[in-house]
C-alpha cells in the first residue's frame, strides 16, 4: 500500500513539473509584453503540444 501511495505522488510531482514546463514560456511571453484581450482569453489554440 506505502508503495502504491508513493508511486502516486511521484506522478503528481512528474505532472506539475511537466505543467510547469509547459506553461512557464507561455506565462513569461505574456508577461513581457502588451497582449489583446482575444490573445490573452485563448493563449492555448497559439501553442503546439
Amino acid at each position: 500500500m506505502d508503495e502504491k501511495i508513493y508511486q502516486i505522488a511521484e506522478q503528481i510531482v512528474q505532472l506539475h513539473r511537466k505543467a510547469y514546463e509547459f506553461y512557464l514560456p507561455l506565462v513569461e511571453d505574456v508577461c513581457s509584453r502588451i497582449v489583446s484581450e482575444d490573445e490573452l482569453s485563448h493563449p492555448l489554440f497559439n501553442r503546439t503540444f
